[in-house]
């Protein structure tokens, strides 16, 4: 039996002597891995250019054994990205995003909400023509909340101090040990109000993007139960530094 599928694209491994696993986010089933079967020879290299991180696709997937992946018979790109392809801080952002989605997600379960998120940010972010540098700092936010850890935003003169463990604002003396600092916190407080807007909003370093980052990847990590190793972190920081 034939399955039509969008998925949207995180990650390739080779697979065997010619072939890739393509790891992706899909409307009907989740974080799953799908092989592309003679996907490294010369004659396919147009088609699997286009599968970079981020990119959306409508795929034809036929069943594997049981437990085995499912194969992509053919597949088309379903939206053109090409500011993420050839702008090179989106397409450096477009790397983390995806590797952060790829290294928190492992459940191979549908979730449509989570889709449509994840697909609205693919064409936001392809969409935003200035201001695009605070983009992630947005997204991995709004990501936490989709995964089900969204930060209570009770930020206040008295509680400015983001705590991780309680996913909350406090006072810095409660829990000064599990705190993000103050500047995180304002951030943090600052994406939660103006949502979106904060992406072109916030006036900030690069060396202030990297922290806070570093800081939201604690606050997943803790409450996903897993670290979140992102290895092209040192990668974005140099773009925006």
């Amino acid at each position: 039996m034939i399955l039509t599928s969008e998925i949207i694209v995180l990650h390739k491994t080779k697979y065997k002597d010619s072939g890739l696993i393509v790891h992706g986010y899909s409307n009907t089933g989740g974080r799953q891995g799908f092989i592309v079967r003679n996907g490294r020879s010369s004659k396919n290299y147009a088609a699997i250019s286009q599968l970079h991180p981020l990119s959306i696709i409508e795929a034809e997937l036929t069943p594997g054994e049981k437990g085995d992946l499912k194969t992509i018979r053919e597949f088309r790109t379903l939206l053109n990205l090409p500011s993420i392809r050839t702008n090179v801080s989106k397409s450096t952002i477009a790397i983390f995003v995806s590797e952060l989605i790829y290294r928190s997600i492992k459940e191979v379960e549908q979730n449509r909400d989570l889709f449509g998120f994840l697909k609205r940010a693919v064409m936001l972010l392809e969409g935003l023509e200035e201001n695009y540098a605070n983009f992630h700092l947005w997204f991995i936010v709004e990501f936490a909340g989709m995964a089900g850890y969204s930060p209570e935003n009770n930020f206040s003169a008295q509680n400015e101090y983001f705590d991780i463990i309680s996913a909350r604002f406090c006072p810095v003396s409660q829990n000064q040990g599990t705190c993000i600092d103050q500047a995180n916190s304002h951030i943090l407080h600052s994406i939660l109000e103006s949502g979106e807007n904060s992406i072109g909003m916030l006036k900030i370093s690069g060396r202030q993007r990297f922290s806070f980052i570093s800081g939201m990847l604690n606050y997943l990590g803790h409450h996903m139960g897993h670290p979140i190793n992102i290895q092209s972190l040192e990668i974005l920081r140099e773009v925006f530094e």
